[in-house]
């Protein structure tokens, strides 16, 4: 049996405890932008939900994206990652929990940039929605950076 992210401490609606109207708007942008982003591709069985499951905006909204019954259970829902950074969506099955997923999207964004500077081939890195240039991976490797020391510790 697939075992499905538990999601009883995500955020919940836009009454979440900021400190003010902006950071709302900032929340509520990263919603939009994960909505479009999600949106862009084909999905079978479609979505059903897209669930903030932490966010520092406008740096970063992490969602996780539930689909409709119908595909197989394993494929029901993926992490969905937008902000001022290159999006992705990427599968729960190992990342059960917000901090692992960003440690995932830390570790998938780290393989395409350190490729970029090694002058390797991309084929096999996830299709970051990038140039590859150098300049590219090592602002890349900066918000990695950052992500894991300033904002993995606080989606414990």
């Amino acid at each position: 049996m697939v075992t499905l992210v538990d999601t009883s401490g995500f955020p919940v609606g836009l009454d979440i405890d900021y400190e003010g109207v902006d950071e709302v708007a900032a929340i509520q942008a990263l919603t939009v932008e994960a909505h479009a982003f999600a949106n862009s591709f084909r999905w079978l069985p479609p979505i059903e939900k897209l669930k903030l499951a932490f966010g520092v905006g406008p740096i970063l909204g992490l969602f996780l994206m539930r689909f409709a019954p119908g595909g197989k259970p394993e494929d029901r829902e993926r992490w969905v990652v937008v902000g001022d950074l290159p999006s992705m969506h990427f599968e729960t099955d190992d990342t059960p929990t917000p901090a692992l997923a960003l440690r995932l999207y830390c570790a998938i964004a780290q393989d395409w940039a350190e490729n970029v500077l090694e002058g390797r081939d991309l084929s096999d890195s996830y299709p970051v929605d990038a140039t590859p240039t150098a300049e590219h991976a090592r602002m890349l490797l900066d918000r990695i950076e950052f992500i894991r020391t300033e904002l993995i510790p606080l989606a414990h």
